[in-house]
Protein backbone atom coordinates (compact mmCIF):
# COMPACT_ATOMS: atom_id res chain seq x y z
CA UNK A 1 0.00 0.00 0.00
CA UNK A 2 1.18 3.16 -0.84
CA UNK A 3 2.03 5.74 1.80
CA UNK A 4 2.77 9.68 2.55
CA UNK A 5 6.11 10.05 3.27
CA UNK A 6 6.99 12.59 5.55
CA UNK A 7 10.54 14.21 6.99
CA UNK A 8 10.25 15.52 10.58
CA UNK A 9 13.46 18.02 11.51
CA UNK A 10 14.05 19.81 14.55
CA UNK A 11 15.40 22.24 16.38
CA UNK A 12 18.34 23.51 13.85
CA UNK A 13 19.33 26.49 15.99
CA UNK A 14 20.62 28.02 13.20
CA UNK A 15 22.87 31.42 13.86
CA UNK A 16 22.79 34.93 13.24
CA UNK A 17 25.56 34.85 11.07
CA UNK A 18 26.50 32.10 8.03
CA UNK A 19 29.58 29.96 9.07
CA UNK A 20 28.97 31.29 13.11
CA UNK A 21 29.74 28.53 15.43
CA UNK A 22 27.63 27.38 18.21
CA UNK A 23 28.89 24.61 20.92
CA UNK A 24 31.50 24.08 18.77
CA UNK A 25 29.59 23.41 15.59
CA UNK A 26 28.34 25.12 12.37
CA UNK A 27 24.71 24.17 13.17
CA UNK A 28 22.83 25.81 9.66
CA UNK A 29 25.89 23.73 7.84
CA UNK A 30 24.53 20.74 9.65
CA UNK A 31 20.93 21.38 8.73
CA UNK A 32 21.52 21.02 5.44
CA UNK A 33 23.79 17.77 5.50
CA UNK A 34 20.66 16.51 7.58
CA UNK A 35 17.95 17.65 4.93
CA UNK A 36 20.64 16.06 2.63
CA UNK A 37 21.25 13.09 4.23
CA UNK A 38 17.39 12.39 4.28
CA UNK A 39 16.66 12.93 0.82
CA UNK A 40 19.46 11.46 -0.82
CA UNK A 41 18.46 8.25 1.40
CA UNK A 42 14.56 8.38 1.41
CA UNK A 43 14.17 10.45 -2.28
CA UNK A 44 11.72 12.84 -2.35
CA UNK A 45 8.95 13.67 0.92
CA UNK A 46 5.89 14.60 0.48
CA UNK A 47 6.07 16.76 3.02
CA UNK A 48 8.62 18.12 5.23
CA UNK A 49 7.66 19.60 8.84
CA UNK A 50 10.21 21.78 10.90
CA UNK A 51 9.28 21.69 14.48
CA UNK A 52 10.43 24.52 15.99
CA UNK A 53 13.81 26.24 17.38
CA UNK A 54 14.59 26.94 13.83
CA UNK A 55 16.92 30.05 14.58
CA UNK A 56 19.08 30.45 18.16
CA UNK A 57 18.81 33.83 17.99
CA UNK A 58 16.40 35.03 15.80
CA UNK A 59 16.59 37.83 12.99
CA UNK A 60 15.50 37.91 9.36
CA UNK A 61 18.62 36.26 7.84
CA UNK A 62 18.45 33.74 9.47
CA UNK A 63 15.21 32.48 8.73
CA UNK A 64 15.74 33.53 4.88
CA UNK A 65 18.69 30.87 4.75
CA UNK A 66 16.55 28.44 5.76
CA UNK A 67 14.00 29.21 3.33
CA UNK A 68 16.51 29.07 0.49
CA UNK A 69 18.09 25.79 1.65
CA UNK A 70 14.46 24.74 2.04
CA UNK A 71 13.64 25.74 -1.49
CA UNK A 72 15.95 24.17 -3.34
CA UNK A 73 13.84 20.59 -2.53
CA UNK A 74 10.73 21.79 -4.20
CA UNK A 75 8.78 19.85 -1.25
CA UNK A 76 6.11 21.38 0.38
CA UNK A 77 7.23 22.26 4.22
CA UNK A 78 5.39 23.56 7.28
CA UNK A 79 6.99 25.22 9.54
CA UNK A 80 6.23 25.55 13.99
CA UNK A 81 8.05 28.08 16.40
CA UNK A 82 10.25 26.65 19.52
CA UNK A 83 11.06 29.11 22.35
CA UNK A 84 13.88 30.34 20.36
CA UNK A 85 12.54 31.73 17.38
CA UNK A 86 10.67 34.73 16.41
CA UNK A 87 6.97 33.64 15.01
CA UNK A 88 6.29 36.94 13.05
CA UNK A 89 10.08 37.10 11.27
CA UNK A 90 9.00 33.27 10.44
CA UNK A 91 6.07 34.03 8.75
CA UNK A 92 7.33 36.87 7.14
CA UNK A 93 10.26 34.88 5.60
CA UNK A 94 9.29 31.56 5.44
CA UNK A 95 6.38 32.47 3.69
CA UNK A 96 7.35 31.54 -0.12
CA UNK A 97 5.90 28.82 -3.11
CA UNK A 98 5.91 25.47 -0.71
CA UNK A 99 7.28 26.98 2.33
CA UNK A 100 4.93 28.11 5.18
CA UNK A 101 3.73 28.27 8.64
CA UNK A 102 -0.16 27.30 7.98
CA UNK A 103 -1.46 25.41 11.18
CA UNK A 104 -3.12 22.40 9.12
CA UNK A 105 -3.22 20.52 5.65
CA UNK A 106 -5.27 18.19 4.39
CA UNK A 107 -2.74 15.43 2.17
CA UNK A 108 -4.03 12.49 1.10
CA UNK A 109 -6.60 11.59 3.59
CA UNK A 110 -4.58 12.21 6.37
CA UNK A 111 -5.18 16.22 8.82
CA UNK A 112 -1.60 17.40 9.71
CA UNK A 113 -2.13 20.13 12.52
CA UNK A 114 0.78 22.45 13.78
CA UNK A 115 0.28 23.69 17.21
CA UNK A 116 2.07 26.36 18.45
CA UNK A 117 3.56 25.76 21.99
CA UNK A 118 5.73 28.79 22.37
CA UNK A 119 5.41 30.45 25.60
CA UNK A 120 7.09 34.10 25.26
CA UNK A 121 10.18 34.78 27.16
CA UNK A 122 10.24 31.62 28.41
CA UNK A 123 11.92 28.02 27.26
CA UNK A 124 8.43 26.40 28.86
CA UNK A 125 5.64 25.15 26.28
CA UNK A 126 2.01 26.02 26.75
CA UNK A 127 -0.92 25.70 24.48
CA UNK A 128 -2.99 28.70 24.59
CA UNK A 129 -6.72 28.73 25.44
CA UNK A 130 -7.63 29.71 21.59
CA UNK A 131 -4.53 27.13 20.32
CA UNK A 132 -6.51 24.63 22.04
CA UNK A 133 -10.00 25.84 20.66
CA UNK A 134 -8.67 25.45 17.43
CA UNK A 135 -7.29 22.30 18.22
CA UNK A 136 -10.82 20.98 19.46
CA UNK A 137 -12.87 22.87 16.67
CA UNK A 138 -10.58 21.37 13.92
CA UNK A 139 -10.53 17.57 15.24
CA UNK A 140 -14.38 17.77 15.01
CA UNK A 141 -14.89 19.45 11.74
CA UNK A 142 -12.46 16.69 10.07
CA UNK A 143 -13.65 13.61 12.38
CA UNK A 144 -13.05 11.55 9.00
CA UNK A 145 -9.22 12.10 8.99
CA UNK A 146 -6.56 10.26 10.15
CA UNK A 147 -4.68 12.72 12.57
CA UNK A 148 -0.67 13.43 12.93
CA UNK A 149 -0.26 16.67 15.55
CA UNK A 150 3.08 18.51 15.66
CA UNK A 151 4.27 20.22 18.58
CA UNK A 152 7.65 21.95 19.85
CA UNK A 153 7.35 21.17 23.21
CA UNK A 154 6.68 17.80 24.56
CA UNK A 155 3.76 16.70 26.40
CA UNK A 156 5.33 13.99 28.29
CA UNK A 157 8.19 12.98 30.57
CA UNK A 158 10.89 12.46 28.35
CA UNK A 159 13.23 11.06 31.45
CA UNK A 160 14.99 14.17 31.79
CA UNK A 161 14.38 16.07 34.79
CA UNK A 162 16.14 19.04 33.79
CA UNK A 163 14.67 19.31 30.13
CA UNK A 164 11.09 18.37 31.49
CA UNK A 165 10.47 21.66 33.81
CA UNK A 166 10.17 22.63 30.40
CA UNK A 167 7.48 20.40 28.49
CA UNK A 168 3.99 21.87 28.02
CA UNK A 169 2.43 23.05 31.06
CA UNK A 170 -1.62 22.35 30.49
CA UNK A 171 -0.28 18.35 28.99
CA UNK A 172 -2.83 17.32 31.17
CA UNK A 173 -5.51 19.30 29.29
CA UNK A 174 -3.92 18.68 25.95
CA UNK A 175 -4.01 14.95 26.02
CA UNK A 176 -7.55 14.78 27.76
CA UNK A 177 -8.52 16.15 24.38
CA UNK A 178 -7.18 14.59 21.56
CA UNK A 179 -8.09 11.55 23.91
CA UNK A 180 -11.73 12.25 22.45
CA UNK A 181 -10.84 12.03 19.12
CA UNK A 182 -9.91 8.51 18.01
CA UNK A 183 -8.71 9.63 14.70
CA UNK A 184 -5.77 11.19 16.28
CA UNK A 185 -3.02 8.64 15.65
CA UNK A 186 -0.01 10.51 16.94
CA UNK A 187 1.78 13.24 18.49
CA UNK A 188 5.15 14.66 17.38
CA UNK A 189 7.52 16.95 18.98
CA UNK A 190 11.25 18.66 18.86
CA UNK A 191 12.81 20.42 22.14
CA UNK A 192 14.25 17.42 24.11
CA UNK A 193 17.10 17.04 21.31
CA UNK A 194 16.48 13.34 22.12
CA UNK A 195 14.39 10.53 20.56
CA UNK A 196 11.58 8.66 22.41
CA UNK A 197 8.73 6.78 21.45
CA UNK A 198 5.50 6.32 23.74
CA UNK A 199 1.95 5.68 23.99
CA UNK A 200 -1.19 7.40 25.99
CA UNK A 201 -3.48 4.85 25.10
CA UNK A 202 -4.20 4.50 21.67
CA UNK A 203 -1.95 7.59 20.82
CA UNK A 204 1.53 7.15 19.82
CA UNK A 205 4.08 10.14 20.86
CA UNK A 206 7.43 10.73 19.01
CA UNK A 207 9.77 13.04 19.87
CA UNK A 208 13.10 13.64 16.83
CA UNK A 209 16.33 14.47 17.29
CA UNK A 210 17.98 17.69 16.51
CA UNK A 211 19.59 18.63 13.64
CA UNK A 212 22.57 19.76 15.34
CA UNK A 213 23.64 18.82 18.53
CA UNK A 214 21.88 16.17 21.06
CA UNK A 215 20.87 16.51 24.67
CA UNK A 216 22.37 13.47 27.27
CA UNK A 217 19.58 10.80 27.70
CA UNK A 218 18.22 10.58 31.42
CA UNK A 219 20.25 13.57 32.59
CA UNK A 220 19.90 15.31 35.24
CA UNK A 221 20.74 18.40 34.20
CA UNK A 222 22.35 20.39 31.15
CA UNK A 223 24.40 17.83 29.31
CA UNK A 224 25.73 17.43 25.42
CA UNK A 225 26.05 14.52 24.05
CA UNK A 226 28.01 12.80 21.57
CA UNK A 227 25.24 11.15 19.35
CA UNK A 228 25.30 12.68 15.71
CA UNK A 229 22.21 14.77 14.33
CA UNK A 230 19.59 13.01 13.17
CA UNK A 231 15.70 13.40 11.67
CA UNK A 232 12.36 11.40 11.56
CA UNK A 233 10.41 9.79 8.74
CA UNK A 234 6.69 8.84 9.19
CA UNK A 235 4.69 6.90 6.23
CA UNK A 236 1.49 7.46 6.73
CA UNK A 237 -1.13 5.09 5.41
CA UNK A 238 -4.59 5.36 3.99
CA UNK A 239 -5.90 3.01 6.19
CA UNK A 240 -4.79 5.44 9.13
CA UNK A 241 -1.73 3.28 10.17
CA UNK A 242 1.87 4.91 10.62
CA UNK A 243 5.28 4.27 10.15
CA UNK A 244 7.98 6.17 12.40
CA UNK A 245 11.63 5.02 12.19
CA UNK A 246 14.67 7.86 13.30
CA UNK A 247 17.79 8.00 11.12
CA UNK A 248 21.44 9.80 11.75
CA UNK A 249 23.84 11.12 9.50
CA UNK A 250 27.10 9.23 9.51
CA UNK A 251 29.84 11.14 11.37
CA UNK A 252 31.09 11.66 14.52
CA UNK A 253 30.32 14.56 16.83
CA UNK A 254 34.25 15.37 17.32
CA UNK A 255 34.16 19.40 17.99
CA UNK A 256 31.43 19.80 20.48
CA UNK A 257 32.70 22.25 23.18
CA UNK A 258 31.28 19.59 26.08
CA UNK A 259 31.52 22.35 28.50
CA UNK A 260 29.12 24.50 27.53
CA UNK A 261 26.38 25.32 30.46
CA UNK A 262 23.69 26.48 28.25
CA UNK A 263 22.57 26.58 24.55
Amino acid sequence: MAALKLLQLSDLHVTPHAGELMLGIDTEAFFQQTLKHAVDRHGPFDLILLTGDLAQDPCADSYRRICRHLSSYNTRCLCLPGNHDDFGLMQTHLHTGNIGCDKQLVLDGWLILMLNSQKIDSPIGVLADDELAFLARTLESHAGLPTLIAVHHHCIASGSSWMDTMRIQNSAAFLALIKKHPQVKAVTCGHVHQTFTKHEGQIALFAAPASCFQFTPHSSEFSIDDTPPGYRVFRLYGDGRLQSEVFRLPIKMTDLDRNAREY
